[in-house]
């Protein structure tokens, strides 16, 4: 069962965890655009690269659980966290790592896709301040803004470069899971809190590529505050793949978590450490 999974996850995300496909410069305004120093680049000690976000109190970063799943747990120590949109790049080693509950369901796992990782020295405010996920379901076609250090390319052509580099790009949850569409994406009828949108090269948006796996879809508050809308899970490669390669393509599916449902699941973890400004990295 869990060899099954993991065959359908690296499909579903390593194929697509990587960083965000953009076509084109962005069209937003940059004084407009969300903070990434909180996005974190995740090497796991098998060598593979995903993303993920730290969480207010500096300790966890909110991740993939298929980033993550089946490390033993001698191996932990192994993995590596950096912030590299940061002032002087913090890096930290694995403490522990969490799956949600709902990940080791074998059917619920590809939607409850998430985990934490503990990190072996808590982060101050003072260098990176962890970003909360939202307090209310994502709306229909709320947009936000895609964030991955996995590889990058045009998706169109089929071109991509090495991860390492965060890319930044906006896309719409504009999907609605039907009973067909859940059907070809081979998941279950109760899709809880997934969200799915569409890659559409008319509106400049953005896509996921390997290594995109576990990071963030932020949106900003109207008061200006910065909040983790959706963890990002992989891209579904069906008929309309144009391309095959690693990178997404135009009409591809995005796959992503609604993080507010997290919210549960993570204040236990939140509510034990509070980000102390005189903790150093």
């Amino acid at each position: 069962m869990r060899h099954g999974r993991i065959a359908f996850l690296i499909l579903l995300s390593f194929g697509s965890a990587g960083a965000i496909v953009i076509e084109g410069p962005s069209s937003d305004d940059a004084s407009r655009l969300p903070s990434t120093a909180a996005v974190a680049r995740i090497f796991t000690p098998f060598g593979l690269t995903a993303s993920g976000t730290l969480l207010p109190g500096g300790r966890y970063v909110l991740t993939a659980a298929h980033v993550v799943f089946c490390i033993p747990e001698d191996r932990i120590p192994n993995g590596l966290i950096e912030f590299p949109s940061c002032a002087g790049k913090p890096r930290c080693r694995w403490k522990a790592v969490y799956l949600h509950p709902k990940a080791a369901d074998h059917r619920l796992s590809r939607i409850w896709d998430a985990a934490l990782i503990e990190l072996d020295n808590p982060i101050s405010p003072d260098v990176i301040a962890g970003v909360p996920p939202t307090t209310k379901p994502a709306r229909k076609d709320l947009m936000v803004h895609l964030a991955g250090y996995g590889h990058r390319g045009n998706g169109l052509l089929g071109d991509y470069r090495p991860p390492g580099t965060l890319a930044l790009g906006r896309n719409f949850f504009d999907q609605g899971p039907t009973p067909e569409l859940l059907l070809t994406l081979g998941l279950p009828q109760d899709y809880g809190p997934l969200l799915i949108h569409r890659f559409d090269p008319g509106k400049n948006e953005a896509h996921f590529a390997a290594g995109d796996s576990g990071g963030p879809g932020l949106v900003l508050d109207p008061d200006g505050r910065l909040r983790i809308a959706s963890l990002n899970l992989g891209r579904h490669r069906g008929p309309s793949d144009h391309d095959h390669r690693l990178n997404g393509s135009f009409g591809e599916l995005g796959l992503s978590l609604d993080a507010s449902a997290l919210r549960p699941w993570l204040q236990p973890f939140l509510s034990q450490h509070r980000q102390a400004p005189n903790i150093g990295n």
